[in-house]
């Protein structure tokens, strides 16, 4: 989670967490006679910094900003905590792939979704998925998995995940790539294949939702797309 800052931020923090340090010591050993060696200071610089970005310790710091009025909502003003277990609804564009194909082999039917209406396009498929995020301050991972077992979806990892803090124009927004893997042997399909999606978070709604795009059968010109709407199960949280 740590990429969601400019490098230079990061090095001003641990600027300004070393000078505090460097104070505090001052004020310990002229205040109470307490002789601690300037040496120490990166090394409790360094215990610092791994207290607080301990995940037990930042995600109780987040929760407590949340429900403190007075505090700012660091899940909102930084990034949020997506720890845990989120039900995920897939909707794919392989829908309006078997339009096509029906239409290319019946020519009594005419399709062309380039200029047809889009109330003539076939609804995107849905399928009901689980999604677990580990989120740390060092890496975020994402896996998905399909306990109905009803689409040839078997799992996916990610392996790249990019976070992106809020600005003035966007919400905050995971954009990661993922490895699927699919219980298929059918030559139309590809048992595995890498992935993209860019999802943005919705502090209100505690919702991430966003697109994706794969390399599935891409050769065949048959690579799908879609939505992605993740809803945070409750008590799920890890």
């Amino acid at each position: 989670m740590y990429r969601i800052f400019p490098v230079k931020a990061l090095i001003y923090a641990a600027a300004l967490l070393a000078v505090g340090v460097f104070l505090a010591i001052e004020f310990a050993t002229s205040a109470f006679d307490i002789e601690v060696r300037r040496l120490a200071i990166p090394s409790i610089v360094w215990a610092i910094c791994v207290a607080l970005t301990w995940n037990p310790i930042w995600r109780w710091v987040w929760a407590v900003s949340k429900k403190v009025g007075w505090l700012p909502d660091l899940g909102h003003h930084v990034f949020p905590d997506l720890n845990g277990k989120w039900a995920m609804t897939l909707r794919s564009n392989w829908s309006r792939q078997m339009q096509l194909l029906d239409a290319a082999s019946d020519r009594r039917r005419s399709f062309d979704p380039r200029i047809c209406e889009a109330d003539e396009l076939a609804e995107l498929l849905p399928v009901s998925l689980v999604a677990e995020i580990e989120q740390s301050w060092w890496s975020i991972k994402i896996k998905v998995t399909n306990p109905r077992a009803d689409t040839p979806i078997k799992n996916s990892t990610s392996y790249i995940v990019m976070p992106r803090m809020r600005s003035e124009t966007e919400r905050p927004s995971l954009c990661y790539f993922f490895s699927q893997q699919n219980d298929t042997d059918n030559q139309a399909d590809d048992p595995s294949f890498d992935a993209a999606a860019c999802l943005f978070y919705d502090n209100e709604k505690d919702q991430l939702e966003g697109t994706f795009w794969t390399a599935r059968q891409w050769r065949r010109s048959i690579n799908t797309a879609g939505t992605l709407t993740l809803d945070r199960l409750p008590n799920q949280t890890v």
